[in-house]
């Protein structure tokens, strides 16, 4: 699929698809949820009934990774989308969110949290929610509080955060990480030494979203410049 514009010049990110989102398939501890979580999400995108979900956890933990996944599945089968990073967007004020319902039909709205506790704001994701239910749409949001914990201004916003589906993305472990990145190098159809990684991890930051952007920086350079991906090439390219 090509990377659909959206609103304000933001796009799908390459590479923010189910299929690269790395659960324990073997179920062990917390992640056999974010497996079923995955489930649940694909679940939802290919229904066309109005629906509604929120997902929370701690930072860097894939939400934002999984809610381009989503809107990349309802953009496939040709479905208007928007994806709205609150985080990065909130400065161009309110109006960002007018109009949304009018052009899509799966929304996205991502980092809610960043708003509570402005009225102006809340008044405004309030209505959106609202529109959304009334035209029959999907919605889905994030946020790194439990939504049933935010201090909103407007009791009615608060309530509405959970009218739907409310899941908790729970963070990979640092054991897990480098199967995650072993994963995706494989899907890439590259392959990281365990001297490569074991560099990686003692360098650079450790949440798995900052990992992943560097992953694609370094098969991006080795493409360009036709080579495996080494520790003195990782040096060259990042340090």
């Amino acid at each position: 699929m090509s990377n659909q514009q959206l609103t304000l010049n933001v796009q799908i990110r390459d590479g923010y698809r189910f299929a690269s989102y790395y659960v324990d398939e073997a179920g062990e501890n917390h992640e056999l949820d974010n497996h079923e979580l995955i489930g649940a999400l694909k679940l939802f995108t290919q229904s066309t009934e109005a629906q509604q979900n929120i997902l929370w956890g701690e930072s860097k933990s894939g939400k934002s990774h999984l809610l381009q996944a989503c809107c990349a599945e309802v953009a496939n089968d040709k479905y208007p989308v928007s994806y709205i990073p609150l985080k990065k967007l909130k400065t161009y004020g309110t109006q960002i969110l007018s109009g949304i319902t009018s052009h899509s039909n799966f929304i996205a709205i991502d980092d809610v949290d960043e708003i509570v506790g402005d009225k102006e704001w809340e008044t405004a994701l309030f209505n959106l929610i609202n529109s959304t239910r009334q035209r029959g749409q999907r919605l889905i949001m994030s946020s790194q509080e439990n939504p049933r914990h935010l201090k909103c201004v407007l009791p009615d916003l608060a309530s509405r955060l959970i009218w739907g589906g409310s899941y908790q993305v729970h963070a990979l472990s640092d054991e897990d990480k480098p199967k995650a990145l072993q994963a995706r190098a494989e899907q890439r159809g590259f392959e990281l030494s365990d001297r490569v990684l074991e560099y990686l991890f003692r360098r650079y930051p450790r949440d798995i979203e900052s990992l992943m952007d560097i992953l694609n920086t370094l098969d991006e350079q080795s493409l360009i410049q036709k080579t495996v991906i080494t520790v003195p090439f990782i040096k060259q390219v990042l340090d």
